[in-house]
Formats: C-alpha cells, structure tokens, sequence
C-alpha cells in the first residue's frame, strides 16, 4: 500500500514555482514565498489564476517516452519495461504537492510622494494539498513492489527475517487558507534597505489522514503470510472522507462537490490561524533621493531596481485540526499468520477499519487530531549583474519537526536560476538538487500577464528515467508605476546621475 502510494504520485521537488522566487518581479505570486513585497515595482498586481504541481520521489522512475505517450501506462508489461527502481541502500520516500492561488487575489503599493511603494497590502486564498511517504525501507519498499512470492523473495529475501522499519510514515492535508499581508519598509538610509513583511492567514481544513509506526517489527513466515510483534503505530483520517462511507474508488469521484462544500461549511475540522513571516535586504548603490533634479523627464525604468537583494522567511507556521472519522484509532499491533495475500478493502477506509478493529488492539482516541502545516524556511540572494540579467541563489527548508510525524512537509531543495527580466519579461533557468538525489534544470516564461514552465525540463529530453516532475501557470493582471514627473518638471530628475546599471 505504501509503495503504491509512491507509484501513483509518479503517475500524477519542491518548491511552487521556484524560478521566480526571489524575483523582484514576482509580486503577489511570491506572496506566499516571502511576505515582505513592500518596495515594489508594481503599484498594482492582480492574479487572475495560478496553479502550481509538483511530485517527487527517490525510488521509481518512470521513463520519459510514457510521459509523451500516456496510453503506454495501460500496457500489462509497463512496470517491467518503463518503470525503474533506485536501489541504493536507503530508505525510500515520496511526495505529491498542489497549490491554487484564487482569482483576485491581489497587492498594491502605497507610501508618500518621496516614496510611493513604501507600503504595501496584499490579500490571497489558496488552495493546498500535500502527501508524503516517508522512511520506507528499501527491503520493504522492493518486496511490495515486485509483489509477494518467490520473484520479491529472490530480489529481496524477505521470508523469515527478522525485519523493522523505523519511523514509517504516510500523512496528507488539503486546506484552504485567506491571508492578509502588510509590507513596509523599515529602514532606509543612503544605499541599504530593508523591508519586512507578515501574513495573518484563516486556515479551513479539508482533508487530512496520517498514519505513523515508530518501530514496526514483522516477519514474513510464508510468501504471503504476516507476522507483527509489539507494534504501536498511531492512524487517524477527517470525518467523512470520501473512501470512509464505503465508497469505492470508481464512483468516489461523485462525492467530490459535496465533500467540497462540507469543507467550506467547517463540518470536516476547526479553522485555525498560521502565520508568515518575512525579512528582505536590498543594496541600492549610488542611491540618494535628495540628489539635485535635472529638467529631463523619465518614465518609472525597470533599471531602477537593487544591485543585490538577500531574504528570509518562514512560511506555514501553523496547524490544521480535524474531526476524527470514528473508527480511525491508534492501535497496538501483535499478530501472527496474517494471511495478507487475500485481504481486500472493497470499501476503501470503511474495510480498513474493520480490518484493524478485529485484528488489533484499539485505544480510545481523542475526538480531533491535528496534522501541522509544511513549516518551511526560505533563504534567496538574488544579484543583478546587468542589462536585465540576473542570478538568484535559493535554499528551501522544510523539516518534520513533530514528534509522532503528523507534519506534512515539502522537499528540501537548493537551486541556482540564471534569468533574463524585467517588467514585461522574464525567462528563467533554475538549475536545482533536492534532498532525494534528484538533480533538474527547468524552464519558465514571463511573457507580460502570463507565466507557465517547469521545473524539470530535462525529463522530457535528456532523462532516460523521471522520479520527478512539475509544473506552473499564472494569468496576472498587472499595473506597474508609470511616469514619475512631467515632461520639463526638474523637480523630479536627477541631475547627472550616474549609473550603476
């Protein structure tokens, strides 16, 4: 079940729209990368829609011919001939992440005439989901995969070891959240600036599940037969879930709206708050607003921009709390025989349930369980070199810091972009490496109110095999700062200035 979970999210790194983070064009868009957006070039950004998806793993890859050819997916030797395992030693893991930003969510600048993008606001809605699997030994991971018998036997010899499989975890989330953010800049003198920001954000929970064994100790004492021993592993899903009223897979997609619209009504959990937090530095050579003024009039350039920029953020601190589905309960496991070659769950989490309630050992649970947010730190240089080129460097991390592993988390990721931009345009090239092993150098286009790339750009021609992938779109309406003086007004140019850029 596990593994399965890794192979689907194949079939659907990690950073939403990491090419322009750090960006000093990325307005709303980057809202939810850094809070402090104050100083910015636009007076006005409006998202119209922006959707970003990512999936990542470090076990199977899949090769990049099915990825152009979907209708190989249904061919009955596909895993033997398209699919890839990564057999390295070490434990195996996955993640799915999905993030809508909604129309209208928007930001504007506003400050005194000596400077008008002092301030800013911004409001935004998202809406999130992530999944992780984490910590799947290989030996385990292998013997699902290749199916038990005497095949994963000679590949893996599982049967009749003593096996464990420390901190095994399976969590996901979806919510939406509604934030309000405030940017200014707080401090401003001769050639350095700094500015600051924070999101206050309602969080609605949605869906949330997370199952998390710390020591799972087992034997397989025949191909298909299970033994447990002195196992504790704590399991919880929200109230309702789709797959735990006895629905199957097939038809479960026609509950969707109305799960949907529980969600909205608070019936699924308990709104609570999180918050962003976010600090910028900005370099400004040869800056001085009080140089004396010329009588040459100018429109607001896009060279007038900082050389350096370097900032810090911490993202999604904050939890989401669920109302407990009734028979999802922590339980102590200790078995043996289980014969789990013919065990079937044609009701999705309703037999899973019955399942656990006969054969283990449940413990009362309290009513709500809480499943923490994808707490990230972000950290970005994004240096100006010149004629509208640009290199960023950026790190994101995003650890599960909670004790029983009810935290879902992005994938640490470092990257380098190399960027052609300004106001009405923007190419991008982040090379990056994530803590899977995975190294991807991607693509993204700004083309005035659109933006669509990937991530990975190298899955689709030079990568024989893919164990990650992603993609993001965003429609803007955006309004920059338009002229600064009037013609002959040599209250509003700077006499002689010399220039940097």
């Amino acid at each position: 079940m596990l593994v399965a979970v890794l192979l689907v999210g194949l079939r659907a790194q990690s950073q939403f729209f990491l090419p322009i983070r750090g960006s000093y064009y990325g307005g709303i868009t980057n809202v939810n990368y850094n809070p402090a957006i104050a100083n910015s070039p636009f007076l006005v950004d409006i998202n119209v829609i922006s959707v970003a998806a990512t999936l990542n793993n470090n076990y199977v890859g899949v090769d990049h011919l099915a990825l152009t050819h979907p209708s190989l997916f249904s061919q009955s030797d596909f895993q033997a001939a398209y699919m890839k395992e990564r057999v390295n030693g070490k434990d195996k893991n996955g993640y799915i992440g999905m993030q809508i930003q909604g129309p209208l969510s928007f930001m504007f600048s506003f400050g005194p005439k000596k400077n008008r993008s002092k301030n800013a606001i911004g409001f935004s809605y998202h809406a999130n989901a992530v999944l992780n699997a984490d910590n799947i030994t290989e030996t385990f991971a292998r013997t699902v995969y290749y199916g038990l018998g005497a095949k994963a036997n000679s590949i893996t010899n599982y049967l009749n070891r003593d096996l464990n499989n420390a901190n095994l975890s399976v969590k996901s989330a979806a919510w939406t959240d509604f934030g309000i953010t405030y940017s200014r800049i707080v401090y401003d003198e001769g050639e350095h600036l700094v500015k600051a920001g924070g999101t206050l954000k309602l969080l609605i929970p949605v869906a949330g599940t997370y199952g998390y064994v710390k020591n799972f100790n087992y034997k397989w004492t025949e191909y298909d037969h299970l033994s447990i021993y002195n196992t504790e592993a704590k399991y919880a899903y929200s109230q309702d879930m789709i797959s735990s009223q006895g629905n199957s897979g097939s038809n479960a997609a026609q509950s969707i709206p109305t799960y949907l619209k529980d969600g909205r009504a608070f019936k699924n959990g308990t709104p609570t708050v999180a918050i962003d937090l976010g600090a910028v530095y900005e370099w400004w050579p040869e800056k001085n607003r009080n140089e004396e003024m010329d009588c040459h009039c100018e429109p607001f350039s896009d060279k007038k921009h900082y050389k350096l920029a370097a900032g810090f953020s911490m993202i999604d601190l904050g939890a989401l709390r669920f109302k407990r589905a009734g028979q999802s309960r922590d339980f102590q496991a200790n078995i043996q025989d289980w014969n789990v070659g013919g065990a079937q769950f044609p009701n999705g989490l309703l037999s899973l349930d019955d399942t656990i309630n006969t054969r283990f050992m449940v413990k009362n649970s309290s009513q709500y369980f809480t499943i923490w947010l994808p707490t990230h730190f972000n950290f970005f240089v994004d240096y100006y070199i010149r004629n509208d080129f640009w290199i960023t460097a950026s790190v994101m991390l995003s650890p599960d810091m909670s004790r029983n592993k009810n935290m879902v988390h992005h994938v640490n990721t470092f990257a380098v972009t190399g960027k052609y931009e300004n106001k009405w345009v923007g190419v991008y090239v982040p090379l990056s490496v994530d803590v899977f092993g995975n190294v991807s150098l991607g693509t993204t286009i700004r083309l005035g109110p659109l933006t669509i790339g990937t991530q990975d750009l190298l899955g689709l021609f030079a990568k024989k095999y893919v164990y990650n992938a992603d993609i993001h779109a965003a429609l803007k309406v955006t309004i920059p700062y338009f002229k600064i003086c009037k013609k002959n007004d040599f209250r509003f140019q700077k006499k002689n200035a010399k220039k940097w850029f």
